[in-house]
């Protein structure tokens, strides 16, 4: 695996030791800062938030506190070079099909960039607009394939 979106509530997760994907998402960061895998986002995105263009980067700036695990991985990611870069500009076809079957436009960006990264992995443990039935829809579809922290950890 080279690159990988992430969404925000995976790196959330690893704040709330309630949350059912609390270990999983924990060795999920801690296996990122030990790989060389990068971590794609769409363009424009700066932790700066006066010059943050990026949707991506904004949901990272308003969800993730400093100095918790998922803000420091951003952090270890944007210092070490193993953000890539991508445009959120996709077929008019495939974005219509996006727009049809995810009703939250922040999770439609998520897709987005995730087709047009080089792997088309989406790690999310978001199940209310990416439910079990639109994932392998999305997969046979798109190409995309969207996957919690605990299915993707052996990956990495």
């Amino acid at each position: 695996m080279t690159d990988i979106v992430i969404d925000t509530c995976t790196l959330k997760h690893a704040d709330n030791p309630n949350s059912k994907y609390f270990e999983s998402s924990i060795e999920f960061i801690e296996l990122m800062f030990n790989n060389s895998i990068s971590c794609v986002v769409d363009e424009g995105f700066s932790l700066n938030e006066t010059e943050n263009r990026s949707y991506i980067g904004l949901e990272f700036i308003k969800h993730l506190q400093p100095g918790s695990l998922g803000y420091n991985l951003i952090i270890q990611f944007a210092t070490s070079g193993r953000l890539d870069f991508v445009s959120n500009k996709i077929p008019n076809n495939h974005k219509n099909y996006i727009e049809q079957i995810i009703s939250n436009k922040k999770d439609r960006m998520f897709l987005r960039v995730a087709y047009n990264s080089h792997e088309k992995i989406l790690a999310s443990h978001d199940f209310t607009d990416y439910q079990k039935r639109k994932r392998r829809k999305i997969k046979k579809d798109l190409s995309i394939s969207i996957q919690t922290a605990e299915e993707l950890n052996p990956e990495l």
